[in-house]
Protein backbone atom coordinates (compact mmCIF):
# COMPACT_ATOMS: atom_id res chain seq x y z
CA UNK A 1 0.00 0.00 0.00
CA UNK A 2 1.29 3.45 -0.91
CA UNK A 3 0.44 6.60 1.03
CA UNK A 4 -0.59 10.02 -0.25
CA UNK A 5 0.04 12.81 2.32
CA UNK A 6 -2.70 15.43 2.29
CA UNK A 7 -0.40 18.35 3.04
CA UNK A 8 3.01 19.34 1.76
CA UNK A 9 4.67 19.55 5.18
CA UNK A 10 3.78 15.94 6.01
CA UNK A 11 4.88 14.86 2.53
CA UNK A 12 8.27 16.55 3.00
CA UNK A 13 8.74 15.07 6.48
CA UNK A 14 7.95 11.53 5.36
CA UNK A 15 10.07 11.83 2.22
CA UNK A 16 13.06 13.21 4.13
CA UNK A 17 12.97 10.42 6.72
CA UNK A 18 12.46 7.66 4.15
CA UNK A 19 15.47 8.90 2.16
CA UNK A 20 17.65 8.50 5.26
CA UNK A 21 16.50 4.89 5.54
CA UNK A 22 16.92 4.13 1.83
CA UNK A 23 17.31 6.71 -0.95
CA UNK A 24 15.00 4.71 -3.25
CA UNK A 25 12.29 4.25 -0.63
CA UNK A 26 10.24 7.44 -1.12
CA UNK A 27 9.30 6.55 -4.69
CA UNK A 28 8.16 3.11 -3.51
CA UNK A 29 6.14 4.32 -0.53
CA UNK A 30 4.77 7.74 -1.52
CA UNK A 31 2.05 8.20 -4.13
CA UNK A 32 2.37 11.82 -5.21
CA UNK A 33 0.77 11.64 -8.65
CA UNK A 34 -2.77 10.64 -7.78
CA UNK A 35 -6.15 12.32 -7.86
CA UNK A 36 -7.33 12.65 -4.23
CA UNK A 37 -10.95 12.02 -5.23
CA UNK A 38 -10.00 8.51 -6.39
CA UNK A 39 -8.74 7.49 -2.91
CA UNK A 40 -11.33 5.85 -0.66
CA UNK A 41 -9.18 5.20 2.45
CA UNK A 42 -7.62 7.59 4.96
CA UNK A 43 -5.06 7.13 7.73
CA UNK A 44 -5.19 9.71 10.51
CA UNK A 45 -2.17 9.97 12.82
CA UNK A 46 -3.46 10.89 16.26
CA UNK A 47 0.15 11.21 17.36
CA UNK A 48 3.06 11.99 15.12
CA UNK A 49 6.44 11.76 16.84
CA UNK A 50 7.45 8.57 15.02
CA UNK A 51 4.15 7.32 13.59
CA UNK A 52 4.66 9.29 10.38
CA UNK A 53 7.64 7.04 9.62
CA UNK A 54 6.42 3.71 11.02
CA UNK A 55 2.97 3.73 9.41
CA UNK A 56 4.17 4.28 5.79
CA UNK A 57 6.78 1.53 6.29
CA UNK A 58 4.08 -0.91 7.44
CA UNK A 59 1.81 0.13 4.58
CA UNK A 60 4.66 -0.68 2.21
CA UNK A 61 4.43 -4.32 3.31
CA UNK A 62 0.72 -4.49 2.44
CA UNK A 63 -1.28 -4.56 -0.83
CA UNK A 64 0.83 -2.78 -3.43
CA UNK A 65 -2.17 -1.86 -5.57
CA UNK A 66 -3.84 0.24 -2.89
CA UNK A 67 -3.26 3.93 -2.10
CA UNK A 68 -4.40 5.51 1.16
CA UNK A 69 -4.43 9.20 2.02
CA UNK A 70 -2.56 10.09 5.22
CA UNK A 71 -3.13 13.06 7.51
CA UNK A 72 -1.56 14.37 10.71
CA UNK A 73 -3.94 16.90 12.34
CA UNK A 74 -2.77 19.74 14.57
CA UNK A 75 -4.62 18.25 17.54
CA UNK A 76 -3.42 14.94 18.98
CA UNK A 77 -5.01 11.71 20.20
CA UNK A 78 -8.83 11.82 20.53
CA UNK A 79 -8.76 15.58 19.93
CA UNK A 80 -7.76 14.88 16.32
CA UNK A 81 -11.23 13.46 15.67
CA UNK A 82 -12.71 16.96 15.61
CA UNK A 83 -10.68 17.78 12.51
CA UNK A 84 -12.25 14.88 10.61
CA UNK A 85 -15.80 16.20 10.43
CA UNK A 86 -15.36 18.00 7.11
CA UNK A 87 -13.56 15.14 5.36
CA UNK A 88 -15.27 11.99 6.65
CA UNK A 89 -17.63 11.88 3.68
CA UNK A 90 -14.70 11.54 1.25
CA UNK A 91 -13.74 8.06 2.51
CA UNK A 92 -15.31 4.66 3.03
CA UNK A 93 -12.65 3.48 5.53
CA UNK A 94 -10.68 5.56 8.02
CA UNK A 95 -7.88 4.22 10.22
CA UNK A 96 -7.10 6.27 13.33
CA UNK A 97 -3.76 5.53 15.03
CA UNK A 98 -2.96 6.89 18.48
CA UNK A 99 -0.93 6.24 21.62
CA UNK A 100 -2.52 4.49 24.59
CA UNK A 101 -0.54 6.61 27.06
CA UNK A 102 -1.87 5.95 30.59
CA UNK A 103 -5.48 5.24 29.61
CA UNK A 104 -7.06 1.85 30.13
CA UNK A 105 -8.10 0.49 26.73
CA UNK A 106 -11.88 0.41 27.48
CA UNK A 107 -11.66 4.00 28.76
CA UNK A 108 -9.86 5.10 25.59
CA UNK A 109 -12.47 3.37 23.43
CA UNK A 110 -15.21 5.27 25.27
CA UNK A 111 -13.39 8.58 24.74
CA UNK A 112 -13.14 7.92 21.01
CA UNK A 113 -16.82 7.01 20.76
CA UNK A 114 -17.77 10.22 22.58
CA UNK A 115 -15.60 12.32 20.26
CA UNK A 116 -17.18 10.71 17.20
CA UNK A 117 -20.62 11.44 18.63
CA UNK A 118 -19.62 15.09 19.20
CA UNK A 119 -18.99 15.57 15.46
CA UNK A 120 -22.30 13.93 14.60
CA UNK A 121 -21.02 10.44 13.82
CA UNK A 122 -23.14 7.52 14.97
CA UNK A 123 -21.06 4.41 15.48
CA UNK A 124 -21.35 0.79 16.50
CA UNK A 125 -18.43 -1.41 17.54
CA UNK A 126 -18.47 -4.55 15.41
CA UNK A 127 -15.03 -6.05 16.04
CA UNK A 128 -12.36 -5.91 18.73
CA UNK A 129 -9.03 -7.72 18.44
CA UNK A 130 -5.37 -7.79 19.52
CA UNK A 131 -6.46 -7.49 23.16
CA UNK A 132 -8.47 -4.32 22.51
CA UNK A 133 -5.82 -2.53 20.47
CA UNK A 134 -7.73 -2.81 17.19
CA UNK A 135 -11.37 -1.71 17.21
CA UNK A 136 -13.56 -1.64 14.12
CA UNK A 137 -16.66 0.57 14.13
CA UNK A 138 -19.50 0.75 11.65
CA UNK A 139 -20.34 4.45 11.35
CA UNK A 140 -22.53 6.94 9.60
CA UNK A 141 -22.55 10.71 9.31
CA UNK A 142 -25.89 11.69 7.83
CA UNK A 143 -26.38 9.45 4.82
CA UNK A 144 -22.67 8.59 4.49
CA UNK A 145 -21.67 5.17 5.81
CA UNK A 146 -18.05 4.34 6.55
CA UNK A 147 -15.83 2.07 8.64
CA UNK A 148 -13.64 3.53 11.37
CA UNK A 149 -10.63 1.49 12.52
CA UNK A 150 -8.87 2.43 15.74
CA UNK A 151 -5.30 1.19 16.20
CA UNK A 152 -3.82 1.81 19.67
CA UNK A 153 -0.03 2.03 19.98
CA UNK A 154 1.60 0.20 22.85
CA UNK A 155 2.86 -3.16 24.11
CA UNK A 156 1.84 -4.34 27.56
CA UNK A 157 5.03 -6.36 28.04
CA UNK A 158 7.21 -3.26 27.64
CA UNK A 159 7.74 -1.83 31.12
CA UNK A 160 6.88 1.75 30.29
CA UNK A 161 4.90 4.07 32.55
CA UNK A 162 2.99 5.24 29.47
CA UNK A 163 2.36 3.09 26.40
CA UNK A 164 3.03 4.59 22.98
CA UNK A 165 4.63 3.97 19.56
CA UNK A 166 8.08 3.98 21.17
CA UNK A 167 7.18 0.71 22.98
CA UNK A 168 7.43 -1.07 19.63
CA UNK A 169 10.61 0.72 18.59
CA UNK A 170 12.59 0.01 21.75
CA UNK A 171 11.54 -3.64 21.55
CA UNK A 172 13.02 -3.80 18.05
CA UNK A 173 16.11 -1.99 19.28
CA UNK A 174 16.53 -4.61 22.01
CA UNK A 175 16.98 -2.08 24.81
CA UNK A 176 15.50 -2.17 28.32
CA UNK A 177 13.04 0.51 29.38
CA UNK A 178 13.67 1.93 32.86
CA UNK A 179 10.77 4.38 33.10
CA UNK A 180 9.32 5.58 29.81
CA UNK A 181 9.81 4.06 26.37
CA UNK A 182 9.89 7.49 24.71
CA UNK A 183 12.79 8.61 26.91
CA UNK A 184 14.62 5.34 26.22
CA UNK A 185 14.11 5.74 22.46
CA UNK A 186 15.29 9.35 22.52
CA UNK A 187 18.49 8.30 24.30
CA UNK A 188 19.51 6.25 21.25
CA UNK A 189 21.60 8.07 18.66
CA UNK A 190 20.31 8.69 15.13
CA UNK A 191 22.26 5.77 13.67
CA UNK A 192 20.69 3.33 16.13
CA UNK A 193 17.20 4.67 15.42
CA UNK A 194 17.72 4.43 11.66
CA UNK A 195 18.76 0.81 12.03
CA UNK A 196 15.43 0.08 13.74
CA UNK A 197 13.52 1.71 10.87
CA UNK A 198 15.61 -0.26 8.36
CA UNK A 199 14.71 -3.45 10.18
CA UNK A 200 11.00 -2.61 9.87
CA UNK A 201 11.53 -1.97 6.18
CA UNK A 202 13.54 -5.14 5.42
CA UNK A 203 12.19 -7.77 7.81
CA UNK A 204 8.43 -8.10 7.42
CA UNK A 205 8.18 -11.11 9.75
CA UNK A 206 9.80 -9.25 12.63
CA UNK A 207 7.86 -6.06 11.90
CA UNK A 208 4.54 -7.93 11.82
CA UNK A 209 5.28 -9.57 15.15
CA UNK A 210 6.19 -6.32 16.91
CA UNK A 211 3.54 -4.16 15.20
CA UNK A 212 0.78 -6.77 15.27
CA UNK A 213 -2.11 -4.33 15.79
CA UNK A 214 -0.88 -2.02 13.03
CA UNK A 215 -0.72 -4.76 10.43
CA UNK A 216 -4.15 -6.08 11.44
CA UNK A 217 -5.78 -2.64 11.51
CA UNK A 218 -4.23 -1.30 8.30
CA UNK A 219 -5.18 -4.46 6.42
CA UNK A 220 -8.80 -3.39 6.90
CA UNK A 221 -8.13 -0.50 4.51
CA UNK A 222 -7.61 -3.04 1.73
CA UNK A 223 -11.21 -4.30 1.91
Amino acid sequence: MRVHPLDSKLYDNIRSKLRKIDKQLPQKVLADKVTPSTIDSLIVLGDGREDYVVVPLICHHLNGNKTAAILRPTFTRDGAIHTMKTIVKNYKTIAFILDQEKDELPELSNKITMKLNEIGVKCEEIENSVEGRVILYKCNLGDHRFRFVVVVNGIEDVGSHSHKIEDHLVMLAGVTVQNDSKDTWNELDEKERLEVFRRIRHDRNVAEKVFKQHFEGLRLLEC
